[in-house]
């Protein structure tokens, strides 16, 4: 095979070639990322080469780089993702048109494999990983030919040495770039990652929110039943990847008003939360029952303030919920306002979305409570959690509902319940009063679904509102992102005079939990919307931190068909779990293992035995390629002469074949014979260019010798 490529007429490429060979897959890696007009711009960049070299010619780059960006940010933006992907590439192209020296090409060759990385991220395949070494494989040869030249300090017009066969300049980066993939892995496996938003501020600025969307069962759509104290023992869910990355205009509200609405719960059963079956069969009987113009919508508030406006980037999680802030002022193309107030899809969220919305983060929810809502919202089993029903039963007893909002809540805000991501959970018929009354540990939806039984005892309509709270605010932006980690549930109760009303325990459990601040105007200094006072106390602190174990939303993988027989294995998927989505957090649990194991110690020792394992399987593979490159009879030779080594006869510095022979047959009689016949044939062959027998006898001689010293166990040996 080696042969066969080496006599391939490939081309001699200077280090500007390679140079160049190394950023085309950079840019055709850009294409479903980069709009089409942005593409003549980056052609004019490479053409410009073939300028004389004139000071007008630097000046003319710099025109079209201005000219381009400027066009690039009017058109989409200064800080958005087609034009700082525009202005690296045009960077690196116009680097390329103009470089000279070897450094320069370096230069060129390391931005190169930058953007190739960022830009095969958007190519949801396997065969991103190939085209990624691949490009590593031409950034080694770069700088192999960078290293044969004068220098970089040399002056551009200096001479380049003439460019070497290309076959063998990829064979010896190729095997280069195998001895350092071992380290490489090992070194990606155990470097501890240090937290931080470096990834995060990548997804603000258009990387594909799917690389950090791993698909399982436990994925980022909903689940149509959640029963209490259900998310914090799902196994599996990673906290840690985005849903939705949201871009807000002029002003970002405090991270304690974000609530991103979801699923709505009416229906329990006692054991479990039920949906309404016409979201799980995703037909029309919810548009029906909705809005489909906003207009419609707003004019049932009662007071809608603080209007905000963003764009969303959501994941996709097969379903119809697009996610928001409370409550919507707008919409965007085929949604439609749901009957419980979400914005809701025509059609599954089966791609990575973007759309913009505006809402209201201060309301009031107005209109007439239907009688057969009111009926689902005060609805309770026919039995169980018997303490919650005569706690609701004391509280109906309140003159008002501020009154017995009051005395519901006043036992959450004394310090005898706890917000806790990982607690014991005891499933069945009064699971809720053990929680409530015994425990008093748990995590923001077993809160909130308790506290909807315990309204819904004392006559208050409720229901369980499930979907996202807060966000990771990235600094000096207007982005945030939020995570499976944000999951939250709240409640919202009924009150005749004023309509909807939110209730969230968890700002009474752990008021500092969601005590975040806003971020700076990015735009024109203006006066930002007056927030209202939320029901947590106000601290000057950073975005919330994930928290592990809050609600998740969830929606089944779809099992292969029936005897579909055995598939590939999906390259994508296996290179985002265990290169792009191997955070610290991961890491901690790999190498620490489950309840605080020792599975670093076999990784490590893995990793050592592979690492061992690839470094003998590298000296065997030299010594072969060595021995190879020698002619039969010198191979023969060298053989018999290692094996009377062994059996401490082997050659003397600077003696003769002839001698040798002599030697070995004092010493061992039983192999005189061979022996100068194996001495004979090779000094032949050596020294006697006209017998052609030589390289036959020296073949036969040298079996002959071999047989008898594997075979020789007499008492000759005693000799040596």
């Amino acid at each position: 095979m080696a042969r066969l490529l080496a006599n391939l007429a490939l081309p001699k490429l200077s280090l500007a070639g390679w140079c160049l060979l190394l950023l085309l897959p950079a840019l055709g890696s850009q294409l479903p990322a980069l709009a089409l007009p942005a593409w003549p711009a980056l052609v004019l960049a490479l053409g410009s080469r073939r300028l004389p070299a004139r000071p007008w010619s630097a000046a003319l780059r710099l025109g079209l780089l201005g000219l381009s960006l400027t066009l690039a940010g009017w058109q989409w933006g200064w800080l958005e993702s087609p034009t700082l992907r525009l202005g690296l590439l045009l960077v690196l192209a116009l680097k390329w048109a103009e470089a000279g020296r070897p450094g320069e090409y370096v230069l060129v060759a390391g931005g190169a494999l930058v953007a190739g990385a960022i830009g095969l991220l958007q190519w949801g395949e396997g065969t991103g990983l190939a085209l990624l070494l691949l490009q590593a494989l031409l950034f080694l040869v770069v700088l192999d030919l960078a290293s044969l030249a004068p220098g970089a300090a040399a002056p551009a017009s200096a001479s380049l040495p003439a460019a070497p066969p290309a076959w063998p300049l990829l064979r010896r980066n190729l095997g280069r770039l195998g001895l350092a993939l071992p380290m490489t892995a090992v070194l990606f496996l155990f470097f501890p990652r240090i937290p931080g938003p470096l990834w995060d501020i990548g997804l603000s600025f258009g990387l594909p929110l799917s690389l950090s969307v791993e698909k399982s069962s436990q994925g980022l759509g909903v689940s149509t039943r959640l029963k209490p104290g259900q998310s914090q023992t799902q196994a599996g869910v990673r906290e840690s990847q985005p849903v939705l990355v949201a871009e807000f205009e002029h002003w970002v509200p405090p991270t304690s008003l974000l609530y991103w609405r979801g699923p709505v719960y009416y229906d329990f059963d006692g054991q479990e939360w039920q949906l309404d079956p016409a979201y799980e069969s995703q037909g029309r009987t919810i548009m029906r029952q909705g809005w489909s113009r906003i207009q419609e919508f707003t004019d049932t508030l009662r007071r809608k303030n603080q209007e905000v406006r963003y764009k969303i980037r959501l994941s996709p999680h097969e379903r119809l919920w697009l996610y928001g802030l409370d409550l919507p002022a707008s919409l965007t193309t085929e949604s439609f306002v749901g009957p419980d107030w979400q914005v809701l899809s025509h059609r599954p969220v089966e791609t990575e979305m973007s759309y913009e919305l505006s809402s209201y983060l201060d309301w009031e929810g107005g209109g007439q409570l239907a009688e057969p809502v009111r009926q689902r919202a005060l609805a309770l089993p026919s039995e169980g959690n018997p303490r919650l029903r005569a706690l609701g039963r004391k509280l109906a007893a309140a003159p008002d509902r501020t009154r017995l909002l009051r005395l519901a809540l006043g036992p959450l805000s004394q310090g005898d319940y706890k917000l806790r991501d990982r607690f014991t959970f005891q499933a069945g018929p009064d699971a809720l009063d053990h929680f409530w009354f015994d425990t008093r540990e748990g995590n923001a939806d077993l809160y909130a679904g308790t506290f909807v039984y315990l309204m819904r005892a004392a006559g208050v309509p409720a229901r369980l509102v499930t979907g996202y709270r807060g966000g990771k605010l990235m600094a000096l932006t207007d982005y945030v992102v939020v995570k499976r980690s944000h999951a939250h549930a709240w409640v919202e109760i009924w009150d005749e005079a004023r309509g909807w009303q939110r209730v969230d325990p968890v700002d009474l459990i752990a008021p500092e939990r969601f005590a975040g601040s806003a971020a700076k105007p990015r735009a024109a200094p203006q006066p930002a919307p007056a927030a209202p006072k939320p029901a947590a106390p106000s601290r000057q602190q950073q975005a919330p931190s994930p928290q592990a174990g809050q609600f998740q939303v969830q929606t089944l993988a779809p099992a292969p068909p029936p005897g579909a027989g055995w598939q590939w294995p999906d390259l994508s998927q296996l290179m985002g779990r265990w290169i792009f989505r191997l955070d610290g957090e991961t890491q901690q649990a790999l190498l620490g293992g489950q309840g605080g194991g020792l599975a670093w110690v076999w990784l490590l020792l893995l990793a050592a035995l592979g690492s061992a394992l690839v470094l003998a399987a590298g000296l065997g593979l030299g010594r072969w390629r060595e021995l190879r490159r020698l002619p039969p009879p010198q191979r023969h030779w060298e053989r018999l002469c290692r094996l009377l080594a062994s059996r401490g006869l082997g050659p003397l510095p600077g003696e003769c074949p002839r001698n040798y022979a002599l030697r070995v047959g004092l010493a061992r009689p039983l192999w005189a014979a061979p022996m100068a016949e194996l001495a004979s044939a090779y000094t032949d062959w050596r020294y006697a260019h006209g017998r052609d027998d030589a390289p036959a006898r020296l073949q036969t001689a040298a079996r002959r010798l071999y047989n008898l010293v594997m075979a020789d166990t007499g008492p000759d040996r005693k000799n040596t």
